[in-house]
This record gives structure tokens, C-alpha cells and sequence, in this order.
């Protein structure tokens, strides 16, 4: 069955995604929370494997009740291109009913661990890109963490990309993972679609593959051993029957959106 459907974590009230057609046994949806207190076993987003640094990667927290204290529910996850500013999908918050209220959410950089260690800072400012899956959060303070380089060009059909988050490790709208995790995938179409409508890229499973809670993590070239972030997840594939994460999966173009990007956070 194909099935284009939109999955929230369960904090926000979202139950099984809906089907909207029935021709294959696969369906898309928005990789978006993933609630519960997380496990550690075989760390990875679907298979892959642990990051062995979290280094300008950031975890984004929704916090119902306990604003400001990094207690929150993984929302997304996300990269760090400033000190002040960090770079996810724009579904995470006009699909949830966040939109463009940032008193709730938070930030954790310089951790592997979405819900310990490294710093938790409060968003005061959430920039959400017009027809694309493209968003900035600002911080109250400094990072004082590494920050992503942003890729002026997409990655080339048929490579391997490398995505990063904390999301499910089998099941849209799992568990997150404690731990950071990464996978490699193929790019098999830089003129793809995001979720919004803009352009994205479609890449098929590597040694794993993004599933809930990796929404608006970096998915990174690497060019001469550096890795310069190409796409922002957007959306991925579960099959209907066991609700496996299993691809293709796709990411909003950062090199599309880079002119916004860099005017917004002043770069």
C-alpha cells in the first residue's frame, strides 16, 4: 500500500497515520517525535550505528510542562550552524501546533544524550521557511559548541550521505534512542520533494535510515574528509504492516534554501 501519511509524536495527540492511497505496502511519513524514556540497545536510527561524537548536532526538546528545565519530550533533531542558531525541519513545529511559539522549547547541545549532559538552552525566536521544509531556531545564549558547515552545492546521485539523530530504532512513533545514532544512505535524486513542497533529496537505505525523532537532523556530504550538511530530514517510509522504518527517506536541500539561511542568522 502506498500511503502518504503525517505522524506526530503522541505528546501532541497524533494516533496511526492515515492512508491516503493503497498501491504498494509502503507509506511516507513525517519522522517527527518520538516520546517514552528512551532506550540504549543496539544504538542506531534503524540499524546504523552510534555516533562517536555529537559534535554540531543538537536535540530538541518539547517541554509540556517544565519549560526551561531540558526535561522535555525529543521533538526533533537538529544542527548547530551559530551560536545562536540551529537549523531543523519547519513540520516539527506547523505540523505539530507549535508553530511559531518558542516558549516551550529547548535545546541540548554537546551531548550524545538527548535527555543528559552537555547544555540545555531556551529558544526564543522559531524562523519557519516559506514552501520549504526549512527552519531556525534562535537561542537565548551562546552555544559555545561546534557549529555544521552548510554545503553550497547537493551531493551527487548515487554517493553515500550520512544522516544523524535520536530518533526510533525500528518502528515510526518508537521509543528515541538515548544515544546519538548515524547512519549511511544513497542519494539516488537531488530534484526530489520535501515534505512542504520544496526541493528536496531522495536517498534509499545505506546501513540504516531515518525514522521518528530524526525529523530536521543534518544529513552530511563529505567532501576532501570534511562533512558539509546537504539536506534537513523531512520525511521518510515505514511499511504498513509491521510500521518498520525501512526508506526511502527525504531531505529538505540545504543549498536551495542557503540565501535564507545565511540572511536570516546573519552568516
Amino acid at each position: 500500500m502506498t500511503a502518504a501519511a503525517i505522524i506526530g509524536a503522541s505528546l501532541f495527540g497524533a494516533g496511526t497515520p492515515s492512508a491516503m492511497a493503497d498501491d504498494t505496502d509502503l507509506a511516507e511519513f513525517l519522522p517527527i517525535g518520538a516520546t517514552g524514556d528512551g532506550v540504549t540497545e543496539d544504538p542506531a536510527i534503524v540499524n546504523g550505528e552510534a555516533a562517536d561524537s555529537a559534535d554540531g548536532i543538537a536535540a530538541i526538546l518539547y517541554d509540556n510542562d517544565d519549560a526551561g528545565t531540558g526535561r522535555g519530550n525529543l521533538l526533533c533533531s537538529g544542527s548547530i550552524i551559530a551560536e545562536r542558531w540551529i537549523l531543523t525541519a519547519k513540520h516539527c513545529f506547523s505540523e505539530t501546533g507549535i508553530g511559531q511559539d518558542a516558549s516551550k522549547i529547548q535545546v541540548r547541545v554537546k551531548s550524545k544524550q538527548y535527555n543528559a549532559g552537555g547544555g540545555v538552552i531556551e529558544v526564543d525566536d522559531i524562523k519557519l521557511r516559506t514552501n520549504h521544509d526549512i527552519a531556525l531556531l534562535h537561542l537565548t545564549r551562546d552555544a559555545n559548541a561546534e557549529h555544521v558547515r552548510l554545503a553550497s552545492a547537493s551531493p551527487v546521485e548515487g554517493t553515500t550521505n550520512y544522516i544523524f539523530g535520536w530518533g526510533s530504532q525500528s518502528k515510526m512513533g518508537g521509543s528515541p534512542s538515548v544515544n546519538l545514532k548515524r547512519a549511511t544512505i544513497k542519494v539516488s535524486d537531488i530534484d526530489g520533494d520535501d515534505w512542504i513542497g520544496g526541493r528536496g533529496i531522495k536517498s534509499s537505505k545505506g546501513n540504516g535510515i531515518a525514522c521518528s525523532g530524526d525529523s530536521g537532523g543534518p544529513q552530511f556530504k563529505l567532501v576532501d574528509g570534511l562533512r558539509y550538511q546537504v539536506g534537513v530530514t523531512s520525511w521518510t517510509s515505514y511499511n504498513t504492516s509491521t510500521h518498520v522504518c525501512v526508506g526511502p527517506m527525504g531531505a529538505a536541500t540545504v543549498p536551495t534554501s542557503l540565501d535564507w539561511i545565511n540572511e536570516v542568522a546573519g552568516l
